[in-house]
């Protein structure tokens, strides 16, 4: 290793190993500074054992050397994917197989929960994760949240009430939203910069191989053997991905540093405040949104006010208290960076809201079924995971990624116009448009976003913190983005006195004519009024992005005070 590229004092050694975070003239190379860094630095002349994956970062060349081959990486990864994948499909496998698991338990009142628990459980650990790939390591964050996953799996498999399977698939989301916050973090440490878009759009067709996927086999499950297979179909698959994992993924852990040690130091007071704020919050939307009760009603203003109220002592708690914040307030200071967290919210409230409500519009107006309508979605998610793919390898080759945030958001805007104008005569043709351009959007930015927080981290250190607030903004916006959209719809139904159609939108399809109408009118007033909604955020993520700091991942422009950039040596080692 050239001395020159990465050199430190004694002193600065002694200081990382007691927790304190290298400075941007000390890591450079936009990845999280590992402690086998500092090992190659004080010991150069060691040479590692076949176990040992060495990754050289050069100015140039972002590409790993030998003896990381090829193969190994793909192994890597492919444990990575489909962790990610069991993940993600089971966001979507559980829809097809809802009305089967209502009849098998006879309770219709509950079903929805069954989706709600998981939804709560995975938003509210979101940012915690990213506390714990750094302080416990990735390798074991990553195995701890799959073992919890495959363990909800099973108890949901075996559930024998409604009870007990929305309690297991809360549990089964608490590991589901590490594996896919872990994922990210772990593409960032292994991945150079400017390569990780490109491994970023693999991810995100993962995702959307999942969500054309999920449906489907959902309800074969149902059809032909039993729903409990949706679930069951997760550990064998994940206990392989967990030994590849285990076998192929070494990453370096803190030394000297005991498990005893690790948990006193975690911000209780912080996952405290956020759990029960995010919990709160999101019982209150889904509560108000499924007209369980109404939205003036004490129950659900108690829980959005109280909730708010919590979420505001948490950032009080991240600001002033916590010695180790899950949320650190550094990662707001910068106004780019603000308005990267907009996009992202508002991205996620967008592509959630679209998926949840297209197949509703489907079914009341053309008289799909639920497969049917799962389908009309397709040339959406495609598009997304194609386009994501093409704006992550021309992110590798160019270095840059500015540029696809505002090609997205302009594209978005023209087509978040042209969903105002969908109605109840619209063909199918032109909604399949619209689809398409809104696919695109959504594939231009999906990941240039994440990788617009990782160039721009003042700390290399906070990659984990920043790829966990990713993950968390994403999801809660599509929170917010189903609850608002349900009302929009409810309370359209209600002024026309048919307010029984919102728990059950497909029966719209199937009255008579003359009583369809109206009905079928006033459920496209409230989609109406949510693609309006979506047109304004598309308006505001697209001046946002004008705005977004431009950094040319990976050249000599990225720089501090003149500085050219280093090239630490990385070891990724147990």
């Amino acid at each position: 290793m050239d001395t020159e590229s990465a050199t430190y004092t004694e002193s600065q050694v002694e200081t990382i190993h007691d927790g304190a975070t290298p400075s941007k003239h000390e890591f450079s190379e936009n990845r999280l500074p590992l402690e086998s860094d500092l090992e190659a630095v004080s010991a150069p002349k060691e040479t590692p054992d076949s176990s040992t994956v060495v990754i050289q970062a050069e100015e140039q060349n972002f590409g790993p050397k030998t003896p990381l081959t090829t193969a190994r990486r793909n192994l890597v990864f492919f444990a990575i994917g489909v962790t990610l994948f069991l993940s993600a499909l089971d966001q979507t496998i559980v829809s097809t197989t809802l009305p089967a698991v209502a009849k098998d338990f006879n309770d219709f009142a509950d079903i929805s929960w069954v989706g709600t628990a998981y939804l709560i459980s995975t938003t509210a650990v979101q940012p915690i994760y990213g506390t714990m790939a750094d302080m416990f390591g990735r390798k074991r964050s990553m195995l701890f949240a799959s073992a919890i996953f495959l363990i909800g799996s099973a108890l949901c498999g075996a559930s024998q009430s409604m009870i007990m399977l929305i309690i297991s698939r809360a549990v089964q989301g608490l590991g589901g939203s590490g594996i896919v916050t872990l994922s990210m973090i772990l593409v960032a440490d292994i991945v150079p910069l400017r390569e990780r878009g490109t491994y970023q759009a693999f991810v995100a067709s993962i995702y959307a191989a999942a969500a054309v996927l999920g449906p489907l086999l959902g309800g074969a499950f149902a059809d032909h053997v039993s729903w409990r297979w949706a679930f069951y179909i997760n550990l064998p698959i994940g206990a392989v991905a967990s030994v590849f994992i285990i076998s192929f993924l070494h990453m370096n852990r803190r030394k000297n540093v005991s498990l005893l040690t690790n948990l006193m130091s975690l911000d209780f007071s912080g996952i405290f405040l956020l759990v029960v704020s995010i919990v709160m919050i999101l019982l209150g939307l889904n509560w108000g949104a499924d007209a369980k009760y109404a939205w003036n009603s004490a129950v659900v203003l108690s829980l959005l006010i109280v909730g708010a109220a919590l979420g505001l002592l948490f950032l009080l708690n991240e600001g002033k208290h916590a010695q180790k914040p899950i949320i650190p307030l550094r990662l707001f200071k910068s106004l780019s960076l603000i308005l990267v967290y907009v996009c992202i919210f508002l991205q996620g409230f967008i592509f959630l809201s679209l998926m949840f409500f297209l197949p509703l519009y489907f079914q009341a107006v053309h008289g799909a079924s639920a497969t049917q309508s799962g389908v009309g979605v397709i040339p959406f998610v495609i598009t997304q995971a194609a386009c994501a793919v093409i704006a992550g390898l021309l992110m590798s080759r160019w270095g840059i990624y500015k540029e696809f945030i505002v090609a997205g958001w302009t594209i978005g805007s023209i087509s978040g116009g042209l969903l105002t104008i969908i109605d109840e005569n619209t063909s199918k043709g032109v909604v399949v448009v619209i689809l398409l351009l809104e696919g695109v959007s959504q594939g231009l930015t999906v990941t240039t976003l994440l990788l617009a927080i990782h160039a721009q981290l003042e700390s290399k250190a906070d990659i984990a913190l920043g790829t966990s607030l990713w993950t968390f903004l994403r999801t809660l916006g599509g929170v917010f983005g189903v609850a608002i959209g349900s009302v929009f719809v409810q309370d359209s139904l209600s002024n026309a006195g048919a307010s029984q159609y919102a728990q059950n939108i497909k029966a719209i399809a199937d009255l008579p004519e003359e009583i369809k109408g109206p009905i079928l009118a006033a459920f496209m007033g409230g989609i109406k009024k949510l693609f309006i909604l979506l047109e304004v955020f598309s308006g505001i993520c697209f001046l946002s992005s004008l705005f977004i700091k431009k950094v040319t991942m990976g050249s000599k422009q990225q720089k501090q005070d003149g500085e050219e950039e280093s090239s630490p040596t990385i070891l990724l080692a147990e």
